[in-house]
């Protein structure tokens, strides 16, 4: 990582204290693991894994403790990412009592915009893995009443995420929704509106697909969104190795071209989210085989991000107006998406082992170092990263699902 000494060790100062903060983390609940639920970190994440293993610098940390939440945010301001889309899976779940009750009630947190990632299918549907669904009187109700409880309890908040003055929501997966997309989301702004004396959101829609998919793009339904961004197209995709042979840089760099073409033919042009992944890697869940996509470029002998660099430069030439860019993720460690510092240990050369998670590709214990690559290649625009809640694996005993 590069840097001044000083900064360095202002940094690993800061961690110490932090890391006897976790000593005395607070018990907490959970109301289940795996992507369609709250994150327990269950060994289900490629890091821990690896021969020989890489730990988060931080520990498997509950989202509750106050230290942990600092760090976040401090590390953040560095990366200079100027707001988190923190992922919601519904009221009452431990991750809305953790936003509501410890992330929000922490004096650190006023310091970092954010806004509400919607896990629609989670939600709406029942399952992250629902291959589609649409709407039923059901649903638009519990959508409805979700916005209007945000409205309540968060869009108010001074730093609440707000684009053209509207509280903005990400749905996740919003390329999902069949049927009249578009009639219901209007119907559910007109019913907000109604409850809020006139007020609107922005919606930014999850609709960016890969050709071949089966899903073309939807153009009624994107014309229901304020904007509209692809947070998944990693494993959704055929890329599967270094991206220098695969092609995906390339690839998407054109997918995003497409998208620019089919919004600008709508009625009201809308702006273009793009996205930056250093990686992805979800095989360290029990039967998961989705593509893999390494942090470098190729097989080399030194740790350079290569990948991460590259999307940069895809996503900041492809951004809409307003340039908003969305970072997945600072923290999916199931998904290796995370640029959250990740502890030294010690290995120069990196690991390719054991294949059954790694896919033969190597994989380095890459410490801060995207902590500041993100600050180097921000440049003008407004940069979002998600965020998820993690609990730690010592649940009390009165837990309930």
């Amino acid at each position: 990582m590069a840097g001044t000494n000083s900064g360095r060790i202002a940094r690993l100062s800061l961690v110490i204290v932090l890391l006897a903060l976790l000593a005395v983390c607070d018990g907490t609940i959970t109301d289940g693991g795996g992507f369609g639920s709250n994150r327990n970190w269950a060994g289900d994440y490629l890091r821990i894994h690896l021969v020989p293993e890489q730990h988060p610098l931080l520990g498997e940390y509950s989202s509750r403790n106050a230290g942990i939440i600092q760090t976040h945010v401090s590390w953040a301001q560095e990366a200079e990412i100027d707001f988190f889309a923190i992922a919601w899976r519904g009221l009452g779940s431990w991750g809305h009592e953790t936003l509501a009750d410890y992330v929000l009630e922490e004096p650190k947190f006023d310091e970092m915009e954010w806004c509400i990632l919607y896990e629609t299918p989670t939600i709406l549907a029942g399952s992250p893995d629902a291959a589609s669904f649409s709407f039923t009187a059901a649903t638009r109700d519990t959508f409805l009443n979700h916005l209007l409880t945000f409205h309540d309890e968060f869009f108010s908040r001074s730093n609440y995420l707000h684009v053209d003055g509207k509280p903005v929501v990400f749905l996740r997966q919003s390329r999902k929704i069949t049927g009249d997309a578009r009639l219901v989301l209007n119907a559910i702004r007109i019913a907000y509106a109604d409850s809020t004396g006139g007020e609107s959101v922005y919606l930014v829609g999850d609709e960016i697909v890969w050709g071949g998919t089966g899903a073309a793009p939807d153009r009624s339904r994107i014309s229901a969104m304020d904007a509209i961004t692809g947070i998944d197209l990693a494993l959704m995709g055929a890329h599967d190795g270094y991206p220098a042979v695969t092609g995906f840089l390339e690839d998407i760099s054109f997918l995003w071209q497409e998208y620019a073409m089919v919004i600008v033919d709508l009625p009201e042009t809308i702006p273009l989210i793009t996205m930056v992944w250093p990686g992805y890697n979800d095989r360290a869940r029990s039967g998961i085989i989705h593509p893999v996509i390494p942090r470098e470029l190729t097989s080399g002998i030194q740790s350079t991000g290569g990948t991460y660099d590259q999307m940069w430069l895809v996503a900041s030439a492809q951004a809409g107006d307003p340039a908003i860019i969305l970072l997945n993720s600072f923290n999916d460690w199931q998904r290796d998406t995370q640029i959250e510092v990740l502890a030294d240990n010690g290995d120069v050369n990196g690991t390719f082992l054991p294949s059954t998670v790694t896919a033969g590709l190597r994989y380095f214990s890459y410490t801060g170092q995207y902590i500041e690559s993100t600050a180097l290649n921000k440049g003008e625009v407004l940069l979002g990263a998600i965020y998820e809640v993690w609990y730690d694996n010592q649940p009390p005993d009165d837990l309930e699902f």
